[in-house]
């Protein structure tokens, strides 16, 4: 990751709490444009490049703790003197958890003691992924569980699969990345929201380069990186326990190849959004949004038109995906939305809670321009 160079010091302090800029970054050895796909791989490397200079920055022992646990309870969970000795495969369920030697057992358990350990901690670190974090830990699990679905009538997966052998790990996979994909969006829109409320500005070429500033195609590229990882990792691990015959341990290998670095990609996967979004965002997708307005009870209509609640005269009042009331600011030149009662924060000009309308001069709580709601 030697390809980044320091952004000007004059320019460290100009991104609200950030110690430099992704549009600072620039690459020594970018790919030539001659070369295909050599624009959005540069793209990719000087994401790749930000997110790693702002990981070591910011990162501190317990990050790194974690990780050395997560790591160590894939080692112990994936290699055992079983794979070498074979095992018994006619004893199983609690008289196989009972034929496990002493050494096993406790490799077993200080395995589950350090994913606990691993998973208590991701919770603390990453407050606002925190459910996603549990859910992709379970994807993960999931993606095992196909695999022994798929090898256990077929050994040699995907060599001479049968389809009808396939139904069960097959809806298991559809399940993982429908969760996974949605996970992805919420992020997504959740970024694009973030950016929508908290960049606001009249110039769409400042709110371009804000967008710009918080691009995820970088994060995008690494989640399906993990995806991909814990997908060949799930199918090496239980190939090589399904084979039969002289064991190849060439899986064993790739199980672990793949699976150790997915845990570090697993840990940036959760922890960027965060640091892009602050420690108060909610990680939900649109819809998931406009749900929660709803039964908070202040529906987001799609149709809903602000009036003059004494002439019916047409309102600029609009309400926003967070519920919030907004009208075009007030301040000379500014074409800016700001939520009533608040300061714009283009030309710091106050939004009254109270509108008149410039029909019948009226003047009303801003609530009463928009049309009452039904409760059902």
């Amino acid at each position: 990751m030697s390809e980044e160079e320091g952004a000007p010091l004059d320019t460290l302090a100009s991104h609200k709490d950030l110690p430099f800029r992704l549009a600072d970054m620039k690459l020594n050895k970018p790919l030539p444009s001659y070369i295909p796909l050599a624009e959005p791989i540069n793209k990719l490397r000087r994401e790749w490049s930000f997110q790693y200079r702002l990981l070591r920055t910011e990162w501190s022992r317990d990050h790194y703790t974690t990780l050395a646990f997560g790591i160590l309870a894939f080692c112990l969970g994936s290699v055992s003197t079983e794979l070498w000795s074979g095992g018994d495969a006619t004893v199983s369920g609690i008289n196989g958890v009972l034929a496990i030697n002493g050494f096993q057992f406790f490799q077993v358990l200080v395995s589950v003691l350090c994913w606990a350990w691993f998973t208590y901690q991701a919770w603390r670190l990453f407050p606002v992924m925190r459910v996603h974090a549990l859910s992709l830990l379970v994807m993960w699990n999931a993606m095992l569980g196909a695999q022994i679905f798929y090898h256990r009538n077929n050994p040699n997966f995907p060599m001479a699969f049968n389809l009808s052998n396939m139904m069960e790990g097959t809806l298991i996979v559809l399940i993982v990345f429908f969760f996974l994909f949605f996970f992805w969006k919420a992020v997504v829109e959740t970024r694009d929201l973030h950016v929508e409320v908290h960049h606001l500005h009249e110039d769409v070429r400042v709110m371009e380069a804000e967008l710009a500033e918080h691009s995820l195609k970088g994060w995008s590229a690494l989640f399906g990186t993990w995806a991909g990882l814990i997908s060949i990792s799930a199918w090496a691990g239980v190939h090589h326990i399904a084979e039969y015959g002289e064991p190849n341990y060439g899986f064993l290998l790739l199980h672990l190849l793949t699976g150790i670095p997915a845990v570090p990609a697993l840990f940036v996967v959760l922890w960027y959004p965060q640091r892009m979004l602050g420690d108060q965002a909610r990680v939900r997708t649109r819809a998931a949004v406009d749900a929660a307005v709803e039964m908070e009870g202040e529906p987001i209509p799609a149709n809903a038109t602000a009036a003059c609640p004494n002439c019916g005269e047409k309102s600029t009042l609009t309400r926003d995906v967070t519920g919030a009331l907004t009208h075009p600011c007030l301040g000379a030149g500014c074409a800016g939305k700001v939520a009533v009662g608040t300061d714009c924060p283009t030309c710091k000009t106050n939004m009254p809670s109270r509108l008149s309308c410039t029909s019948c001069g009226v003047n009303a709580p801003a609530i009463e321009f928009l049309p009452d709601q039904e409760a059902w």
